[in-house]
């Protein structure tokens, strides 16, 4: 097993979650966070802000029992080559709780009822482990719902863009709780899970298809997106884990915007990995402008109003069946429940694939060099293939009546039954061009003359 596959086995069996261990007295270092991400907006505060943040100490015995626990999990032999590694990860846990803070603010005048900041400190596990703790996300639940749920990002060497999610969008196994109380942008597992699809690759390729597949065209949403020319300057300037270094893919997700059918509503989170002060503003700014284009954006049609148009029809009048693009979306959830345990690739192995398909050439195939195409190709135009034409076997004869070729032996034509013999005795030998026909000669006269003769 790969030291990466035995990594993410212990993480998963650890449990550890940062909501366990947020409180509502927060620290003089999380205080400090909160008041920079709302005071670029804090005209349009209005009412109490709810602060949460990450404690250690209030919760010292669930996070001791959390590190014993992890602790004998190491011991076993598995972990023989990555246990270094995880005892690094171990004790960057109680930094990663310290630097989570949540800050659910309500506003007036904007687009939503409440915007909620959050920080977004992540422990990166590559050949050693690295802490990053300047990454932050602003994000909201506007009062309209699109059609399909809509990501941002940037493509190395081409501009950013706005696509669709075709299907499900990967959570990593997270399943909303229906049952759940409270507005789901209150669901900090949910976010969690929203927020670290966007290092998926499965997630990733989304951006890819569109932009390769569709030339990033097609979809009524994101082709009113992209004609703002305002809205992509603003989520240009907000920057992803490809700008700040911290992975190494050519394809990285700052935005996303989640429909809510249910609530006619959708969630918008804006995530800003910029390491300077000017990171509030800029992320402030792209939520802001996003859910204000997103709330002008065209409607999809509803299942009345598919209901209620003329059905689509084949030439034959057979009426086809027509789909909402919920039903679509809870088929294709059904799907991907059915195969859990569907493989995916990264984008390196994509790439090996694509290489490995396009080089070599099966052995025994023949090769032409773009020269001998050419040439064959002036051949063809001029009729300068060496070609023998057909011909005729000459020891073969032809069926008078309709024309068989009859092999030789053969009593009868196969086809229309005329006997050969017949046919060879009408056959004549072909004349040249310069004799004429000859009438027959009148053997009555011969006879008589050679009569007189013997009579004499």
């Amino acid at each position: 097993m790969s030291e990466a596959k035995l990594i993410s086995i212990f993480i998963q069996n650890l449990q550890f979650r940062v909501e366990d261990y947020l409180v509502e007295e927060i620290t003089d270092m999380q205080k400090e966070i909160i008041d920079e991400a709302t005071f670029i907006f804090k005209d349009n505060i209005v009412g109490e802000i709810k602060s949460f943040g990450g404690s250690v100490k209030q919760n010292e015995e669930k996070f001791d029992q959390m590190m014993k626990n992890a602790t004998e999990e190491l011991k076993k032999e598995k972990y023989q080559d990555v246990k270094k590694i995880l005892k690094d990860y171990l004790k960057k846990l109680s930094e990663l709780v310290l630097k989570s803070c949540v800050a659910i603010i309500p506003v007036k005048e904007l687009p939503w009822e409440e915007v909620i900041f959050r920080s977004i400190p992540r422990i990166t596990i590559n050949e050693k482990i690295e802490f990053n703790d300047h990454a932050i996300a602003y994000y909201g639940v506007i009062k309209c719902v699109l059609g399909k749920t809509i990501l941002f990002g940037k493509i190395k060497d081409n501009d950013p863009l706005f696509a669709p999610v075709i299907g499900n969008l990967d959570l990593g196994g997270y399943k909303i709780d229906e049952a759940s109380e409270g507005p789901i942008s209150h669901n900090y597992p949910f976010i969690s899970a929203l927020l670290q699809s966007y290092d998926s690759v499965v997630t990733q390729n989304q951006l890819a298809k569109y932009h390769e597949d569709y030339q990033r065209h097609g979809d009524p949403i994101c082709d009113f997106l992209m004609d703002n020319e305002d809205l992509l300057n603003t989520m240009e300037k907000v920057w992803t884990s490809m700008d700040s270094g911290r992975t190494s893919s050519e394809i990285a997700i700052s935005s996303i915007a989640f429909p809510l059918p249910s609530d006619k509503t959708t969630l918008i989170i804006v995530a800003n990995e910029n390491d300077s002060q000017e990171k509030y503003s800029q992320c402030f700014e792209a939520l802001l402008r996003f859910s204000a284009t997103s709330c002008q954006a065209p409607s999809p049609p509803t299942a009345q109003d598919i209901q209620e148009s003329e059905p689509t029809r084949t030439p034959g009048g057979q009426e086809l069946k027509t789909w909402t693009a919920n039903e679509l979306a809870e088929e294709a959830k059904k799907r991907m429940e059915s195969q859990p345990n569907m493989p995916t690739w990264t984008e390196n192995e994509l790439s090996k694939y694509s290489e490995d398909r396009g080089s070599g050439i099966p052995e025994g195939m023949e090769v032409w060099t773009e020269e001998e195409l050419h040439e064959l190709a002036e051949k063809r135009r001029g009729g300068g293939l060496n070609i023998p034409e057909w011909k005729p076997d000459e020891d073969m004869l032809e069926c008078r009546n309709c024309g068989y070729a009859l092999r030789p032996g053969w009593k009868k034509c196969p086809i229309c039954d005329t006997p050969v013999n017949e046919t060879e005795k009408e056959v004549e030998p072909e004349k040249g061009d310069d004799q004429s026909e000859e009438p027959p000669k009148d053997n009555t006269e011969d006879n008589s003359d050679n009569e007189d003769e013997a009579g004499s």
